[in-house]
C-alpha cells in the first residue's frame, strides 16, 4: 500500500486503542495485513535502486515525494483534529509505516542481513499492473480511514 495508507490506518488504530503496546503491536500487524491485499504501488524511483539517492533521477524522485509529503500534511490535519488522540495517533502512524523504513535503510545502506530479520512483506498478492483494483482496494481502506478520523470520538 502507499505509505499514506499505512499512516491513516496506524493513526485510526491510535484513536481507537487505549494500550500503548496494543497500538503498537496493531500498527505494525496492520502494515503486513494491508500489503498482504492486492494492491498497486508506484514503482521505485528511476536510478534508485542502482545508484542510490545520489543515482536518482531527480524529477523522478521529487514527483514520488509529493503523495507521501501530501500525505503527511493531511495526517498532520487529522491529529490537529484530534488532538486529545495525538501521541496515541502518531505512535500508532509511525509503527504503521516502521516496516517501510526498515526495508528502505536496508536498501540504502546495503544491509543485507536486514533481509533475514525483516519479514519481507507485499510480495504475495502484489502486483503492479493490477491499476484499476490496486486503487480501489487503497480508496476502499482510504475513506473509512478519513471518516474515523473526522467524525467519530475515539476512546475515552
Amino acid at each position: 500500500m502507499i505509505t499514506v495508507i499505512h499512516l491513516l490506518v496506524g493513526a485510526v488504530i491510535g484513536k481507537y486503542i487505549k494500550s500503548i503496546w496494543l497500538i503498537i503491536i496493531f500498527a505494525l500487524l496492520s502494515h503486513y495485513v494491508l500489503d498482504f491485499i492486492p494492491h498497486y504501488s508506484p514503482s521505485a524511483v528511476q536510478g534508485y535502486l542502482e545508484g542510490g539517492i545520489s543515482g536518482a533521477d531527480t524529477k523522478n524522485l521529487v514527483l514520488k515525494s509529493l503523495m507521501p509529503f501530501f500525505g503527511i500534511i493531511l495526517l498532520a490535519y487529522l491529529i490537529f483534529l484530534n488532538k486529545e488522540f495525538a501521541r496515541p495517533m502518531i505512535i500508532g502512524a509511525f509503527f504503521a509505516w516502521f516496516p517501510d523504513l526498515l526495508v528502505f535503510m536496508g536498501c540504502q545502506f546495503h544491509l543485507d542481513w536486514m533481509n533475514k530479520i525483516v519479514p519481507r512483506h507485499g510480495n504475495i498478492f502484489y502486483n503492479r499492473n493490477t491499476s484499476f483494483l490496486g486503487i480501489l482496494t487503497q480508496i476502499i481502506v482510504f475513506i473509512p480511514s478519513i471518516i474515523l478520523l473526522i467524525f467519530n470520538r475515539g476512546k475515552s
